[in-house]
């Protein structure tokens, strides 16, 4: 069973952002199996690589987006993104330097935030994206 499944309400009805957003759940969930099989250090460290290279691609597709259309909420969200991305580059680096490693509390820590980010600030750019005509 998947750590984190994709489900319908996390649609920001913006298929690119849609898209996107089940990527990085695939990779979550890729990350979530590998520790769960104990698969060697370099598996896991390949998959959490994408995934920060992915989330990094994300939110800067996600932010040019919102920049063009004058989102007012904009800084925020921005800092949101930029806390999370601290977090995930603290989180490799420690793990390249073997002074940590991907556990399941991260997992969670990481799952909760893609939801509740996802179900809560990426939702109030969704209504106003779409009453620009972006979907």
């Amino acid at each position: 069973m998947p750590f984190l499944n994709w489900k319908p309400e996390y649609s920001v009805n913006i298929e690119r952002i849609d898209a996107q957003h089940k990527h990085l759940v695939s990779l979550l969930t890729r990350l979530h199996y590998a520790i769960a099989e104990e698969s060697e250090r370099i598996a896991v460290g390949k998959i959490l690589s994408e995934l920060v290279d992915y989330t990094k691609y994300h939110f800067s597709t996600e932010e040019s987006l919102l920049r063009a259309y004058q989102y007012p909420n904009y800084e925020n969200h921005k800092k949101q993104h930029n806390d999370l991305k601290k977090h995930v580059y603290q989180l490799q680096e420690d793990f390249i330097l073997g002074s940590a490693t991907v556990s399941y509390e991260m997992l969670t820590f990481l799952n909760n935030w893609v939801e509740n980010h996802i179900l809560g600030t990426d939702k109030q750019f969704s209504y106003f994206l779409n009453e620009k005509g972006v979907f």
